[in-house]
C-alpha cells in the first residue's frame, strides 16, 4: 500500500502541473493565525515590574541594613566592646566557668541538685545583661565595671561551690554502695 508520492505526482500528469490558485498562501495564513492566535504577552511590562520591585526591595533592605548598623555600633554586648582588657578578664573568667562546667557528670542521682545551682547560675548571667544594658543607656563607670566582674567572680565561686559539693555526694554514694555490698 506504501506509495512514493514523487512518484504519484510523476505518473499522474494533472497532478505536478496543476498550480495553487492566487491567494491560497495568504489565506491559509490567515486561517492559521486565527485557529492558532497566540494570546498577547504582557512579558515587557512583567519584567519592568519584577525590576521595580527587585529595586524598591533592595532599597528597604539596605535602608533597614545601614540603619540597625549605625544603632548596634553604640551597643556594648560584654566587656569586650568596651576595652582589650576587660575582654581579657570576661575570657579567663567565661572560660574557667566553662570549663568547670564541662567537667560535671549529669545522673539521675545528681539531676535535681544541678538544676538548683543552674538555676542560681541563670539568675546571675541575666543580672549581668542586665548591667551591660545600663551600660548601654549610661555612660560606663568603674562602678558597673566592677558589678560585671564581681558577677562572674560569684559564678565562678558557684561552679567551684558545685564541684565540691558533687564530690561529697558522690563520695557519700559510693560509702552507701560499699555499706550495701557488706
Amino acid at each position: 500500500m506504501g506509495q512514493d508520492i514523487k512518484k504519484l505526482f510523476e505518473d499522474t500528469p494533472e497532478m505536478g502541473s496543476r498550480e495553487m490558485p492566487k491567494g491560497h498562501k495568504s489565506r491559509f495564513e490567515s486561517k492559521l493565525d486565527a485557529e492558532f492566535k497566540k494570546p498577547k504577552s504582557n512579558v515587557g511590562l512583567m519584567k519592568i515590574a519584577a525590576s521595580i520591585a527587585l529595586v524598591v526591595s533592595l532599597g528597604f533592605a539596605g535602608f533597614y541594613y545601614f540603619s540597625s548598623v549605625d544603632v548596634d555600633a553604640n551597643k556594648i554586648n560584654s566587656m569586650a566592646d568596651i576595652s582589650p582588657e576587660l575582654k581579657k578578664t570576661e575570657d579567663f573568667y567565661l572560660a574557667h566557668i566553662n570549663y568547670q562546667i564541662s567537667k560535671i557528670k549529669i545522673t539521675n542521682t545528681n539531676r535535681a541538685f544541678l538544676e538548683s545551682y543552674f538555676v542560681e547560675l541563670g539568675v546571675l548571667q541575666e543580672s549581668y545583661k542586665t548591667t551591660i544594658a545600663s551600660i548601654n543607656s549610661d555612660e560606663i563607670s568603674e562602678e558597673a565595671i566592677n558589678i560585671l566582674i564581681e558577677n562572674l567572680q560569684m559564678r565562678l565561686k558557684l561552679m567551684y561551690r558545685l564541684r565540691a559539693q558533687l564530690k561529697k555526694l558522690d563520695n557519700l554514694n559510693k560509702q552507701q554502695n560499699e555499706n550495701n555490698k557488706a
